[in-house]
């Protein structure tokens, strides 16, 4: 802004000091060619000069103004918005459904103390309304929450697998690892055998590894979930299966393997885990 205004000082004073040098001695300017004579002073030729090139600016502007390519790309870059703004209101209207449906679905748990009852008001529920929603990971874990609180939990099991058979998603596979605390002993065998044919096409799944880790654990299998874990880092560092496999490391008391290092770095994430059964 300052070196526009002195700028503006500094043409101000060169065209005050052009004129009034010119108006001493305005010149005179003759063209002859044929029969043809141009005379002027060479102040009104300035002037002239200086008029033509704002007018060939002024020109070259309207030009490029009016440039069907520019109104192509503007229309363009109107559309693009146009369709972002849609998806980000079809986004948020989304959004506000599934967090309405999920609250309905709570309603509908907690309406009636008795259990049979409920679980029955919890199925037409869910057949009525979760057309739109069945595929949704948040949704389906808030129904599978439901049926957990209602002591169902061989039907949620059967509900995540059923889910994962047909679209894999990390939140489903781990509520499903989690979901064998509430389980009895027989039907968390029976997930971790589901869970290791899963692993026959998803062997680098690092997710997976850690679930089948926590299935072994459920399982009290402490060799298999110290395989799993260790797979599953090799996979993909994480500090939640760091923590876990220090844990169970620590409670073996293995004098070759060093968990000090892992406690230290998982210190923060190993009061967090969950409460799986070490040896």
């Amino acid at each position: 802004m300052i070196k526009l205004f002195l700028y503006s000082i500094a043409a101000l004073v060169v065209a005050l000091g052009v004129t009034l040098f010119l108006a001493r001695d305005p010149g005179y300017l003759l063209v002859s060619y044929g029969q043809y004579t141009f005379e002027t002073s060479l102040f009104a030729l300035l002037i002239a000069l200086i008029v033509l090139l704002l007018l060939w600016q002024l020109l070259v502007t309207v030009l490029a103004w009016i440039n069907p390519m520019n109104w192509l790309s503007y229309g363009r870059s109107w559309s693009a918005n146009r369709s972002l703004q849609k998806q980000l209101q079809k986004d948020a209207a989304a959004e506000v459904e599934e967090t309405l449906f999920i609250q309905q679905l709570e309603a509908v748990r907690s309406a009636n103390p008795e259990s049979q009852t409920t679980l029955r008001e919890l199925r037409k529920f869910w057949k009525k309304n979760a057309k739109h929603h069945a595929g949704d990971p948040d949704v389906l874990c808030a129904y599978v929450d439901a049926l957990v609180t209602i002591g169902e939990v061989a039907e949620a099991i059967t509900l995540l697998e059923n889910a994962l058979n047909k679209q894999w998603e990390t939140m489903l596979i781990r509520r499903y690892s989690l979901l064998s605390l509430d389980a009895d002993d027989a039907a968390a065998v029976k997930q971790l055998e589901c869970a290791e044919r899963w692993l026959q096409d998803r062997s680098k799944d690092a997710e997976l590894l850690l679930a089948l880790g926590r299935l072994s654990l459920r399982a009290q299998l402490w060799g298999k979930a110290k395989d799993y874990l260790e797979r599953s880092l090799r996979t993909k560092p994480d500090p939640e299966v760091f923590a876990e496999l220090a844990r169970l490391l620590l409670s073996l008391k293995e004098p070759e393997r060093d968990a000090q290092y892992l406690r230290l770095q998982t210190k923060s994430v190993g009061a967090a885990l969950p409460k799986f059964p070490q040896p």
